[in-house]
This record gives C-alpha cells, sequence and structure tokens, in this order.
C-alpha cells in the first residue's frame, strides 16, 4: 500500500506543484475503488427502462500514466438489482492493477445505488424526447494485497441522460449521459489523511430492448489539476 500510495501522490505532486494535499490524496485514494477506477455504469434508470430482473456487469478500467508515472488497468464485476420501476442497487467486486514493478493488485468493493427523479420533454407529444435526470451515489473500499492501509471512498452524482423518442421496440438505441459530482476518501491506518473533489463521468448506452446483452463506454474525470481521465467499457448481460 505505501508503494502504490507514495507513487500516487508522488505524481500528484509533480503534474501539479501548486495542488493542495486534499486534491493529491483525493485523486489517489478514488482511484483505488470502483468509483474512480472503473466507468460509470449505464443502467435501466438512466435509459429510462423498467429493470425486471438481476443484471451482471463486466466492467474494465484504464488510466494512463502521467508525468512518468504507472498506467493502471482495473477490472470488476458488477451485480445490478431493480427497486421498484425507478431505481437499482449495484454491488462491485474487482482489482487495481498498475504497471509499476514492484506494485501489486488489490482488492477493490462498493456499495451503489441509484433513482430517477424526473424528466424534461423536448417538442410535444408525450412520445418525443427528453432529458432525463437521476441521483446516484457510492460507497467504495480498496485494500491492496499485503498493505497495512484501506482507502475507503465515497461520491454522489446527478445524472443527467438524453432520451431519444418514437423508438420502436426491436430498434437500436444509444443513450448518452453526463455525471456531474462530487467524491470524497481517506486512507485509513498509520498516517491517514484525506481529501475531496468534484467529479464528471459520462459515456454511451449501447443496447436493444430484445437483446438481453449490452455495453456502455464511459469515462471519469477527476476534477484535479492534469489529473488523467480514466475510460472504461462495460458488458452487460439481463435485466430484461
Amino acid at each position: 500500500m505505501r508503494r502504490i500510495l507514495g507513487l500516487l501522490l508522488f505524481i500528484a505532486a509533480q503534474t501539479a506543484h501548486a495542488q493542495s494535499t486534499n486534491d493529491a490524496v483525493a485523486r489517489a485514494v478514488l482511484q483505488l475503488t470502483p468509483i474512480g477506477a472503473l466507468p460509470p455504469l449505464v443502467t435501466s434508470t438512466l435509459q429510462a427502462e423498467v429493470q425486471r430482473e438481476a443484471a451482471l456487469a463486466l466492467r474494465y478500467g484504464y488510466i494512463s500514466a502521467s508525468n512518468g508515472g504507472a498506467d493502471a488497468n482495473n477490472g470488476g464485476v458488477t451485480a445490478i438489482f431493480p427497486v421498484g420501476l425507478v431505481g437499482t442497487i449495484s454491488l462491485t467486486a474487482g482489482v487495481f492493477k498498475y504497471t509499476c514493478e514492484e506494485c501489486k493488485a488489490g482488492l477493490m468493493l462498493s456499495l451503489g445505488g441509484d433513482r430517477r427523479l424526473g424528466d424534461m420533454v423536448m417538442g410535444t407529444g408525450s412520445d418525443g424526447s427528453r432529458i432525463q435526470f437521476a441521483l446516484n451515489g457510492e460507497l467504495g473500499y480498496g485494500h491492496p494485497q499485503g498493505g497495512d492501509a484501506s482507502a475507503v471512498t465515497g461520491a454522489v452524482g446527478l445524472p443527467i441522460s438524453f432520451i431519444s423518442g418514437s423508438r420502436t421496440r426491436d430498434a437500436m438505441r444509444i443513450v448518452p449521459f453526463v455525471t456531474p459530482g462530487f467524491g470524497f476518501g481517506s486512507f485509513t491506518g498509520e498516517g491517514s489523511s484525506s481529501g475531496s473533489a468534484l467529479m464528471f463521468g459520462g459515456g454511451l448506452g449501447i443496447y436493444n430492448r430484445s437483446s438481453s446483452i449490452a455495453l456502455s463506454l464511459g469515462f471519469q474525470y477527476i476534477a484535479v489539476r492534469e489529473a488523467p481521465t480514466q475510460i472504461g467499457l462495460n458488458l452487460v448481460f439481463g435485466g430484461r
């Protein structure tokens, strides 16, 4: 844990000398949990669909190196459960892995959820395109192999998605979305520290209502000076 934490803090310090300790810690801690390590999910909530059964998502996130640092290749599996007709709950387990020679893979977990808030119809008629608003939140945990400290994080966001109108059942659907949000977290154990930062995520959901497989592409940016943007994809099975 000390090696990974030291690496992330060093990269943050090198990329922005004027950057505060709060910013550096926020970036480091969020990237060790699914909140900052994996791309955002496009759930049925963002698609304005009703999820009728559990779904399973395979997820991959990539964070590029900065200032001679190490890339990160992260993977996870998320179980998504419907909550009524307007929300979901998700459970994620995965690993983060930096490419430095002595950096070991680490475990990361999270519990999240979202809920539809409302929409704004564009044009006339109930079948027109609309912009939909939702609320989401996630709690995350990260711990590397052999480490003596852990990362504990949280985030809240306001997903805004565009839902096209006049869609037939068997048509391919693309749902773009953006999520402004706020993330926070801390390192526990010896020398514990904490930080917080604004976040901005987004992506595209691609699916067909007649198929049990869906794809989404996403990104997550922690609004710290010169921080790299995490990009990735999700492959979702079931839920229709």
